[in-house]
């Protein structure tokens, strides 16, 4: 039996696959348009995947321990019935692909997907982030806070 990979060797594999379709579609239709399409098809994809998989909505972010299955480490910088902050310090997704000089493609695999897969887990709770350790951020910025809250 083989062992399942890890999220990591997972986004690395899915990286070779990737990359050079997006280099190509950034050829035929450039860096902005490209990315858009890219992260868009991931995204939506990923938060019906979640979705599906999902057995309640609207839960508190803290409450999945989702960060867990991840391959980062995290600060938590407030954590109430109405809001979650954390800081992500360390992310290894991050790390690898700014060693192969690929953030912003490691940008549409792994932190594009956040924003669609929160509205879709979590439709009354506002979700933001403004910085991200993959755009070279200290941190990513983590912020869910309860809609009416």
């Amino acid at each position: 039996m083989t062992a399942k990979p890890t999220m990591l060797e997972a986004v690395k594999i899915q990286a070779r696959a990737v990359i050079p379709i997006v280099k190509a579609l950034e050829k035929e239709l450039g860096a902005e348009r490209a990315h858009a399409l890219v992260r868009d098809a991931i995204a939506n994809d990923n938060a019906e995947r979640q979705l599906r998989r999902t057995q309640s909505l609207n839960t508190h972010p803290g409450e999945d321990g989702e960060n867990q299955r991840f391959p980062v480490e995290s600060e938590i910088v407030e954590n109430t019935q109405t809001t979650l902050s954390i800081n992500m310090v360390s992310c290894q997704f991050a790390e690898y692909f700014r060693s192969i000089g690929e953030p912003a493609i490691g940008a549409l695999l792994t932190c594009g997907v956040d924003f669609a897969t929160q509205a879709a887990l979590r439709p009354d709770w506002d979700f933001t982030r403004t910085q991200t350790l993959m755009n070279g951020a200290p941190y990513c910025d983590f912020r869910w806070r309860l809609k009416g809250g």
